[in-house]
């Protein structure tokens, strides 16, 4: 009988081995798919974080030239950061893509000095070289007004612009169009 004990406790021992084994290689492996899982989970948040920066788009609106004319066209751009009326004026201010046919509606030495909006009206202070290279009559003039003006007025909280250069509330930019006072969007 004795044989027969040591045989059934050599058995029992080899099972708990066995079990002990076993167990251990679950618990491994269990480790090992939540590490992935974690992995995985820390990509797809980072890739839905890429996607909701790439899928904010500005309209600003550039210019479009005709042998006979020159027209104001809205033009979308992709951009990476939020999306507020200072990104946009920022969009407006680079011009048109080297890939674009279209032409820059505001001077490209222009800069952005300020913004503010209060009660529906965006305050809108750009650099004398708004003034100083501008070199249009006033059908280019109006466009740019118009572009600046609709650029903002494409955000909901904006109902009318007023434009200052050098923080001055100017009569005109080229001597044709009268911005004296806040002008709101025209859809003509």
């Amino acid at each position: 009988m004795k044989r027969v004990e040591k045989f059934i406790v050599f058995i029992i021992l080899v099972g708990l081995g066995l079990s002990f084994y076993f167990i251990n290689s679950l618990q491994k492996e269990i480790i090992t798919l939540k590490n992935e899982l974690s992995e995985t989970y820390y990509t797809l948040a980072k890739a839905r974080q890429n996607e909701a920066k790439i899928l904010n788009h500005a309209v600003i609106f550039l210019v479009k030239s005709t042998p006979t004319d020159f027209f104001l066209v809205p033009v979308n751009r992709e951009i990476s950061e939020e999306l507020t009326p200072f990104t946009a004026l920022n969009c407006l201010l680079l011009g048109p893509l080297p890939t674009e046919n279209w032409l820059a509606s505001v001077p490209s030495t222009t800069k952005l000095i300020g913004l503010s909006i209060f009660e529906g009206l965006a305050t809108v202070n750009f650099s004398n070289e708004i003034q100083i290279d501008f070199n249009g009559g006033a059908l280019l003039e109006s466009l740019m007004i118009q572009a600046i003006v609709n650029t903002l007025t494409e955000f909901p909280e904006i109902k009318s612009v007023q434009i200052l250069v050098n923080g001055e509330v100017v009569e005109s930019i080229g001597g044709h169009i009268f911005i004296a006072e806040p002008l709101s969007r025209n859809n003509n």
